[in-house]
């Protein structure tokens, strides 16, 4: 088995690099393959697969939990579906134990403006902590979430170390001096002392989740509750409208400007910002750290004294039908604003429902009836049965002669009273109805635009990046849709092409032929095998994906390669 003992929030590539430094396995594709059985599988950080190969040599019974163990404990799946459903959390861990192609995409992860460290982070103290514990060094899971630049530990802002987990895909690197050296750049430039305080409360609420993540929910049922706490603490203009504004306010009240500082949770104006979609959007999955933010602002208004502009209830019922008529059976009150009046809609279980308004000096309206509900019919049908007036009923059902002509219209119940309705009735809508008009938008002049200076500069441009495409480890084919993406967006310049000529040609001049790609990156493949010292042919073949016909072009390359190292010897 070559994965040592777990350690205090160590994660599994570390504990396999620290396997690794113990055998002192001279090179990462020979060790690769006697730990996965794969010369060329990808060391991943936060989310590595192939962990039941991984755990083979295990007796079987103890293989799942292993497993198990390593997904919940040494890996950041809890922190990514933190705020995922059941099934994209089964999915994961499905993924994580077989073939994880893809599964940045199925989380929701690949469209997060919020990104992983490009280098492994670590923390001075927490070193020094290891050593005295432990005499060794390892990586911590907790320093590698995305967007938390601080130690939840010690609250100090983290070190970038020398590995770049992008760069070394297929090597596992171990947590030494060497690599985390005192003088490393930090990972966080410009914060001051309260910034670094609010950072290091988000790592610590942010590290919970590793170790206790919430119960599954689905992305409805997540919206659903931040709406509910938010209309626990006067954050909801009613019961489907958030006050935004107010929102936004007690955002920057409990994080002030501390959002700038991570790449990603920059906060824009109020209706496009990304807090306005969290608590909108119910279709979609957010960055666990926007979801963090947002509790923690709910927490700190749930300690405060709400302003309630009705009193805190419960409020009685005014159905005199009902038999808890005047009883204080009424407990939620659903708080609308028009025009600059605040109203109260009171619904009680039995269906009554009466509005009161609260002025801009504090004083409450008296009740103003609104709905009767499903008793109102049975009480007419037998009003008119017993040959009772319009205006006794009305007393009885506590409303006016002319309203309950309506209610009376409006329900289809037959009445011998002459008195008119109150208002006009509703008419049913028919079940055709004319299209809407459409409005025609005012047209809006476009700034002329210099397209001969943007073709030189796209021109200048294509060249620098055809350069790169060439300079790229592993190698890149130079198709126009790669030079394309690296100096424009999607298709921009295929629509444009009789506007650039210049750039069309450049990128024409560097299109890369299959083959002329094939045989640049079977040269690059025999000479990572020849420093690997695994010249074998056929793993030469697979490593630079070509198919079988060019499998005498790699044993011709191969022993080319050989050559000059048996010469030497």
């Amino acid at each position: 088995m070559l994965v040592p003992a777990i350690r205090t929030q160590e994660l599994l590539y570390s504990a396999i690099a620290r396997g690794r430094r113990y055998l002192q396995a001279p090179g990462a594709g020979p060790f690769m393959r006697e730990l996965l059985g794969r010369r060329w599988a990808v060391a991943s950080v936060d989310l590595p697969g192939g962990l039941d190969d991984l755990a083979c040599d295990l007796p079987a019974e103890d293989q799942g939990d292993a497993v198990d163990s390593w997904i919940d404990g040494a890996t950041l799946m809890p922190f990514h579906t933190a705020f995922a459903p059941a099934e994209i959390r089964a999915e994961a861990r499905s993924a994580m134990r077989g073939e994880v192609a893809g599964l940045y995409v199925r989380l929701g992860l690949a469209a997060f403006r919020v990104r992983p460290p490009d280098r492994l982070r670590f923390c001075p103290a927490c070193l020094d902590d290891m050593e005295q514990s432990a005499g060794d060094l390892w990586w911590r899971r907790d320093h590698q979430m995305p967007g938390v630049p601080v130690c939840p530990v010690h609250g100090s802002i983290l070190r970038l170390s020398d590995v770049t987990p992008g760069g070394e895909r297929h090597s596992f690197v171990a947590a030494t001096r060497a690599v985390c050296r005192a003088e490393a750049p930090l990972a966080l430039e410009g914060a001051s002392d309260a910034d670094i305080e609010s950072l290091a409360d988000l790592a610590g609420r942010a590290a919970a989740l590793l170790d206790a993540p919430p119960p599954a929910r689905s992305y409805g049922k997540i919206m659903t509750d931040h709406r509910d706490r938010m209309a626990a603490v006067g954050l909801m203009r009613s019961r489907r409208k958030v006050d935004h504004a107010a929102l936004h306010a007690a955002f920057a009240d409990r994080w002030g400007g501390v959002t700038r500082l991570i790449p990603g949770l920059e906060l824009v104006e109020n209706e496009k910002s990304w807090l306005t979609q969290l608590v909108r959007n119910d279709r979609r999955a957010a960055h666990p750290l926007q979801h963090v933010l947002l509790e923690a602002v709910l927490e700190r208004l749930a300690d405060v004294p709400v302003a309630r502009p009705f009193g805190a209830g419960p409020w009685p019922c005014r159905n005199p039908l009902a038999h808890h008529h005047g009883l204080e059976a009424i407990t939620d009150v659903t708080v609308r604003r028009d025009r600059g009046t605040l109203y109260g809609d009171f619904a009680c279980s039995c269906g009554y429902i009466y509005t009161r308004a609260c002025h801009a000096d504090g004083t409450v309206g008296e009740p103003r009836y609104r709905r009767f509900g499903p008793m109102l019919v049975p009480a007419l049908q037998a009003a008119v049965a017993c040959g009772d007036g319009l205006r006794p009923t009305a007393r009885a059902l506590g409303l006016d002669p002319k309203t309950l002509m309506r209610e009376a219209a409006m329900a289809g119940v037959a009445v011998p009273w002459t008195t008119g309705a109150s208002g006009g009735v509703p008419i049913p809508k028919m079940s055709v109805t004319a299209p809407p008009r459409r409005h025609r938008r005012p047209h809006r002049r476009r700034a002329l635009r210099n397209w001969f200076a943007i073709d030189v500069r796209l021109a200048r441009a294509t060249r620098r990046a055809v350069a790169e495409i060439v300079a790229a480890e592993p190698p890149c084919r130079a198709t126009f849709a790669e030079i394309e993406r690296r100096v424009a967006k999607r298709d921009w310049l295929r629509k444009r092409a009789a506007k650039l000529p210049q750039t069309i040609t450049a990128v024409e001049a560097a299109l890369e032929a299959t083959d002329a790609f094939r045989g640049r990156r079977l040269t690059w493949c025999v000479s990572r095998a020849l420093d690997d010292r695994d010249l074998s042919a056929c793993d030469v073949l697979r490593a630079a994906g070509l198919p079988m016909e060019w499998l005498e072009e790699v044993r011709m390359a191969v022993a080319e390669a050989s050559l000059p190292r048996a010469q030497a010897a």
